[in-house]
């Protein structure tokens, strides 16, 4: 719709007086910056119709914020949400630091409040992932690699290796900031100097729903547009499966986090990061 009335006013004759243009000093944006400090913007990666008020209240109760949170609609599929822990925003980087987050198993996309464009010119389209590399040789399992290989896949936020740059396990894991626009990429050829080449592999921790047969994080195989017929037929046949969702590693590659228990909630420490159950039923922890 305001597309349509932009195009609308490019058509337009104006009079003098409409033609005239209002100049907007400094003074008039002071207030909106200082609560955009401590504001987010917010989009849920779905095409599905969205509950707003449902939404605000499974985020309020998933963040488990110490002074709240206000989310409101600012523009078609986009919200903003104004953190209400003041100036310190300890729980606005918390959040984004612990990101990603799911609401009904679907991709939450943040970003930093920008507030010089109008919401429709606003683009939100990276979310940060833990990306497990696995068939590295073990010469290879260093931060340079991470670096290396994660940079291919998107803008590498940090590779997960211990104090000497190294890190023996079972994967070598980097947190990346994927496009979510692309499809996925389920692994890649690397050649390795003095060797021959070979062919590396990637799973991806606290994966949301994604589609099988397209391999895109905006919709589910049950709701891909390439064809809904014959879904679970197809299953076997597909080139993608829930075998891309990696074990939720703590940092170091140390024991995975068990979600949904509570020794995973207080021993571990793990954020639970989605909530299900419908109704007035009573919430309960997801389990990926």
């Amino acid at each position: 719709m305001e597309d349509e009335l932009e195009e609308l006013w490019k058509k337009l004759s104006f009079t003098e007086e409409e033609d005239e243009s209002i100049s907007l000093g400094s003074g008039t944006m002071e207030v909106a910056k200082m609560v955009g400090k401590n504001s987010l913007l917010m989009k849920v990666l779905s095409h599905k119709y969205m509950n707003v008020e449902a939404l605000r209240k499974n985020m309020r109760m998933l963040w488990k914020l110490n002074k709240g949170v206000q989310i409101n609609e600012i523009g078609e599929e986009l919200f903003l949400a104004k953190f209400g822990d003041g100036r310190d925003g300890r729980d606005k980087k918390r959040i984004m630091d612990m990101s990603l987050w799911t609401y009904e198993k679907q991709l939450i996309l943040l970003k930093e409040f920008e507030g010089e464009q109008a919401p429709k010119d606003i683009q939100l389209w990276q979310s940060p992932f833990w990306v497990q590399i696995h068939n590295l040789p073990l010469y290879s399992r260093t931060r340079e690699t991470g670096w290396e290989i994660g940079s291919k896949l998107g803008e590498v936020v940090e590779v997960d290796v211990a104090e000497s740059g190294v890190h023996w396990g079972k994967y070598l894991r980097v947190r990346v900031q994927l496009d979510v626009t692309k499809k996925l990429i389920w692994g890649k050829k690397i050649a390795i100097k003095g060797g021959e080449q070979r062919w590396i592999m990637f799973k991806y921790e606290h994966l949301p729903n994604f589609c099988y047969r397209c391999e895109m994080l905006s919709h589910g195989l049950r709701d891909c547009s390439e064809g809904k017929e014959e879904v679970l037929s197809e299953l076997p046949t597909l080139q993608y499966g829930a075998w891309l969702r990696g074990e939720v590693s703590r940092r170091g590659g140390r024991d995975p986090v068990k979600f949904g228990t509570e020794e995973g909630w207080f021993a571990k420490g793990g954020p639970i990061r989605d909530m299900v159950g419908g109704g007035g039923g009573k919430k309960r922890p997801y389990t990926r």
